[in-house]
């Protein structure tokens, strides 16, 4: 059962966005990471296409080439380095990190969220 504590981080989340953030708290989510682990066919490796690692939200966020220049928005809010857990775990993180993955595009579930919250 979540704690309070963790609860707390979805107030003033819209419902996709809190979505976003159970998934990218517990691991599963639409990534290539989570869905070659379960099998899913088409997905022969974890590998994210930038090469550089297995595609789950922490590569995205920190080590992804091909999220660097989307990258400065997360520096901004959560100051400089990114930190993971400062994202995850923070009122303020969690909410521009949950947006930024929407808007990252590659979670096709979310799509529609994407175009009807953010334009």
């Amino acid at each position: 059962m979540p704690t309070a504590q963790i609860l707390k981080l979805h107030d003033g989340l819209r419902k996709a966005e809190s979505s976003m953030l159970v998934q990218v708290r517990t691991g599963s989510i639409g990534l290539r990471k989570h869905l070659h682990r379960r099998r899913v066919p088409g997905f022969t490796t974890a590998q994210c296409p930038c090469g550089g690692g297995e595609e789950t939200p922490r590569h995205m966020a920190l080590f992804c080439v091909q999220e660097a220049y989307r990258r400065d928005r997360l520096r901004l809010a959560s100051g400089r380095p990114v930190m993971y857990e400062q994202l995850t775990g923070s009122l303020k993180g969690a909410k521009v990190f949950s947006e930024w993955m929407i808007k990252s595009g590659r979670l096709g579930q979310f799509s529609l969220a994407r175009q009807l919250l953010y334009g």
